[in-house]
């Protein structure tokens, strides 16, 4: 499934629901279970036991595990197959994609840990007067990660400002991992259970500060740290649909053109292996987010390309869309 968190307009403002994308339609997750438990309960009983089963909370919903997953795909399918538009109490089933809003599909992760996987990125950022150790060896007991703010979360189709403290602003194309049911000590087998799914995530990033900030041994802090700054989405595709998430082609794309392309196969670790490591003595909750780091070439410091206000950036990843935002 491909899952999504939404706003629509309510008589007291905008409401945050869960949603599950089908084509060009969004189907609100919990009013189809509703819809479905309708059935065979009353108004009110099915959207008491709608609501517990299939919440409209994303961290909630994926939270309770594989179960609250079958529960909203059943939803899915009843809403496709039956047409109804609306419970009995008269909440919407399904919306036209350009309808709603789209936010982040984890509007407030319960942290954000961002790896680097690929050694050409490191030895890059250095030549460019980054204090920065040689990257560990693939072999090794080390794994390089920083704490991301999930405070300043985003989601598609954000315009990300510049603050008045920097001068340049860059981006970096990332893939995500996000932990379902969590844990603590995580075997890789384990971990790899533990992903409920996978979206896209853009590192932005101020490279002047960020560089002052490294030489001193610490960061990056407010070199990448300010609101706007972690843009998640376009949407959370189950682990079960994206198969196998070391085979995938990631893109980097400006104003329409793709600066460049790698593969997840080339990471020196995968997304399993991190999360383990992340998990060593440390209990990581339902929602937390896990990424890939930048892949060589796929930000504009690594491609010699300085990002300017207007500028429209994709970061593409097969299986998971597109992640669209512009440079403010």
């Amino acid at each position: 499934m491909k899952l999504c968190t939404f706003a629509v307009s309510g008589p007291l403002g905008e409401i945050r629901r869960v949603g599950i994308v089908r084509d060009r339609t969004i189907i609100d997750a919990t009013a189809a279970r509703v819809a479905y438990l309708e059935q065979h309960l009353s108004a009110s009983a099915a959207a008491r036991v709608g609501d517990a089963q299939v919440p409209s909370d994303m961290l909630a919903l994926i939270g309770s595990g594989p179960l609250g997953l079958q529960w909203a795909e059943e939803a899915l399918d009843y809403a496709v197959t039956s047409g109804r538009e609306a419970t009995r109490a008269g909440a919407r089933v399904a919306y036209e994609i350009g309808a709603v809003r789209l936010l982040s599909p984890i509007p407030r992760p319960p942290g954000i840990a961002c790896f680097i996987t690929w050694s050409a990125h490191v030895d890059d950022s250095r030549d460019k007067g980054f204090a920065m150790l040689n990257f560990p060896d693939r072999n090794s007991d080390m794994r390089a990660y920083y704490k991301a703010n999930p405070d300043a979360v985003e989601g598609p189709g954000t315009v990300i400002p510049r603050p008045a403290y920097a001068s340049e602003t860059d981006v970096e194309c990332e893939m995500a991992a996000v932990i379902g049911t969590g844990g603590r000590d995580l075997s890789i087998d384990d971990a790899r259970r533990a992903i409920v799914g996978y979206t896209i995530f853009n590192d932005v990033s101020f490279r002047e500060i960020q560089r002052k900030e490294m030489a001193f041994g610490l960061g990056p802090t407010k070199g990448k740290d300010a609101d706007h700054s972690n843009v998640l989405g376009p949407w959370l595709v189950t682990a079960d649909e994206v198969g196998d998430p070391q085979d995938l082609e990631m893109s980097f794309v400006v104003n329409g053109k793709t600066v460049n392309s790698y593969r997840t196969s080339e990471m020196a670790w995968s997304f399993a292996d991190l999360v383990s490591y992340l998990s060593r003595a440390q209990t990581l909750m339902p929602g937390h987010v896990v990424t890939s780091g930048a892949f060589p070439g796929g930000c504009g410091l690594d491609a010699n390309l300085k990002i300017q206000t207007g500028d429209v950036v994709e970061m593409r990843i097969d299986k998971l869309g597109a992640l669209v935002s512009k440079i403010g």
